[in-house]
């Protein structure tokens, strides 16, 4: 066996020594290197959808903007408006729209989360032309003042023959619903008779939530709403639907402009039924009474009266409870032997609401 021994420690060049250490350097620094990772994606700067549409007497333009944190700060948003005949050609250059079109707003809010921007813009539907189309692009502006390219187009040709909002909304408030009603529009936006209207919607604010309460679209000028709650802040609204020139669908139909708001809190002023039947017994001094449960959800006690005749005047009844009545049973002690008690009973809800007294029943204390 041949064994080799190293000298470099005492023998080796200066050079060889330094081609040994930056080898083994080598050696102890190296490592696997994982694969690449990919890069973090930036949020586009050319929106691709921008929508349009029309309620009442606004075209409503919105597109998402994505928002990260590689996102370029932007400076604006600029909204660009071009109003065309319907029969020229659908397509266009964007060399065209920016020579053709106008700056309408420049939108300098820019929300830093990803969210949906609208932008609403107002028609007068007296002074507008027919036969037009309104086209828009919209454009990013990053914070060096930089414009990115257009956005897609978005289109639209608005209805001229618009109802007006319906008129004159009222609320009449019952024990478990409030029946709504309105009148209809006599005219349209643009000032032609009779109104272009099929159908209604129906909406209901209550702090910032706004919803509509009807799952098609209504045809009376009415509406029964059961889904409410007593002591609550309400605000409804109602919008007439117009049908477009040879469309008879109510989906594809225009909303009107909503009516007036009609603020409503609906109040509790109905009282319970009167307990019933009362059942009364008596024995070792002391009277009991006792009766059924009202059915209503929002009872709050109940009364108990007490006179010394049966045609005793109103005056007369005692109420034998400083506070409401939880149960439906009581035991009065407060009576003496051999004398005849009448008793009537009375049901009061959480708001106060007083029902008419029972059948009075009566009873001679026994022994």
């Amino acid at each position: 066996m041949i064994r080799l021994v190293s000298h470099c420690a005492s023998t080796c060049t200066p050079i060889l020594q330094s081609t040994i250490f930056i080898g083994a350097l080598f050696f102890i620094g190296c490592g696997k290197i994982g694969d690449p990772l990919p890069p973090i994606p930036r949020a586009p700067l050319i929106i691709e959808e921008l929508n349009v549409t029309q309620q009442g007497t606004q075209l409503i333009l919105s597109f998402p903007l994505v928002r990260t944190t590689r996102s370029p700060k932007l400076q604006r948003i600029d909204v660009y408006r071009l109003v065309e005949s319907v029969n020229n050609p659908a397509g266009l250059s964007q060399e065209a729209f920016s020579a053709r079109a106008g700056l309408l707003t420049s939108i300098e809010q820019i929300p830093d989360k990803t969210s949906t921007v609208t932008y609403r813009d107002p028609l007068d539907l007296k002074s507008s032309a027919r036969s037009v189309r309104y086209r828009y692009a919209i454009r990013l502006v990053n914070a060096a003042g930089q414009a990115a390219d257009l956005s897609n187009y978005a289109t639209i040709v608005p209805l001229l023959d618009l109802s007006l909002p319906p008129t004159d909304l009222k609320a009449v408030q019952g024990e478990k619903q409030i029946e709504l009603s309105w009148t209809p529009p006599l005219a349209n936006e643009s000032g032609v008779s009779p109104a272009n209207v099929a159908a209604y919607n129906l909406y209901r604010q209550t702090g910032e939530s706004i919803v509509k309460l009807n799952a098609e679209p209504l045809a009376a000028t009415r509406f029964i709403d059961r889904n409410f709650q007593f002591g609550v802040n309400y605000q409804y609204r109602v919008r007439a639907l117009s049908l477009l020139p040879g469309n008879a669908s109510l989906t594809a139909a225009i909303e009107s402009n909503e009516s007036l708001p009609l603020a409503h809190t609906p109040k509790d002023t109905f009282p319970p039924v009167a307990p019933g039947p009362v059942t009364i017994a008596s024995i070792g001094g002391i009277v009991s009474l006792f009766w059924p449960l009202n059915q209503e959800t929002d009872i709050g006690g109940y009364n108990i009266y007490r006179a010394d005749a049966e045609n005793a005047p109103a005056e007369s009844w005692v109420k034998l409870n400083a506070q409401l009545h939880r149960t439906a049973s009581l035991r009065d002690d407060r009576v003496q032997v051999g004398r005849q008690y009448f008793y009537q009973i009375t049901a009061v809800d959480i708001y106060g609401n007083e029902s008419g007294r029972s059948t009075t029943v009566s009873e001679t204390v026994n022994p």
